[in-house]
């Protein structure tokens, strides 16, 4: 699987990007990422490893930044919490492991994610889902759950508000980037049960399908205001900006982990 990554990596502009090594090591969080830190890349012959991989390709960029994050903070005395990991690293776990970007130019839906509003969300079904939105998959551990989809499978997603969908490839690993530079707590991703996304799987055509409110949960109660809001961007094509959604609040958010949303084996 390491050989099958690298000989990718050979023939694209990757000379950045550490080399993928076979293991059959099981590591822990800090080791696997000083690992990373090195020039390499722990690589086993597992489908969560391969899909690490992919994204590797994909978002090199977004990898190395998380990467990079994780050492420095771990390494530089900031506060951590009960885990041994800042808020921030929280969130850039969630996101390797489970996130996406929902690029769309309708920001009615947009809004909606951030409010629970799944009727708005997922409004038109499929035909009005490919009009005017895409989510760009970048959690290597939700790729892997994917092929044993089940209702509860949740992604931990940032909206993005674009001009049109026609990104070209080259601009994911640049707009990945861009909002990951923004993102400082678990709070400030929105769950999206990806199921529940039109014409990504057949039992979304029926409408009772959206009725489940323990996968398609209510906006939880806000208390206190302690923790920051839920992110939302505003793309141009080259400048990412944080932006704002009706009735997006400031209130800390309980309850603020999904089903599946929780953090996968290092790596």
């Amino acid at each position: 699987m390491a050989a099958r990554l690298n000989e990718v990596r050979k023939q694209g502009a990757f000379d950045q990007l550490p080399v993928f090594a076979w293991s059959t090591d099981s590591l822990g969080a800090l080791a696997y990422e000083s690992r990373v830190g090195m020039g390499s890349v722990p690589t086993r012959d597992v489908a969560h490893d391969w899909y690490n991989g992919v994204v590797w390709l994909q978002c090199p960029q977004s990898k190395m930044f998380i990467n990079q994050a994780h050492l420095s903070q771990a390494h530089g005395g900031l506060r951590s919490g009960a885990n041994g990991r800042t808020r921030q690293r929280d969130a850039l776990t969630l996101m390797d492991e489970s996130g996406a970007l929902l690029l769309t130019t309708n920001a009615a839906r947009a809004c909606a994610l951030l409010n629970h509003d799944w009727s708005v969300l997922f409004a038109n079904g499929e035909p009005g889902w490919i009009q005017d939105t895409r989510v760009l998959l970048f959690g290597h551990g939700l790729l892997e759950a994917m092929h044993t989809p089940h209702k509860g499978l949740c992604a931990k997603v940032l909206p993005v508000l674009v001009g049109d969908l026609s990104l070209a490839i080259q601009q994911w690993d640049a707009l990945q980037w861009a909002a990951l530079k923004h993102l400082e707590h678990p709070a400030q991703l929105s769950p999206l049960p990806v199921m529940g996304v039109p014409g990504w799987f057949a039992e979304s055509k029926y409408p009772s399908f959206y009725c489940d409110t323990k996968v398609f949960r209510a906006k939880p109660t806000a208390c206190g205001n302690s923790s920051p809001e839920r992110l939302a961007f505003v793309w141009d094509g080259t400048t990412l900006q944080p932006g704002k959604c009706a009735g997006q609040s400031l209130l800390v958010l309980q309850g603020e982990e999904s089903p599946d949303s929780s953090e996968h084996s290092a790596g």
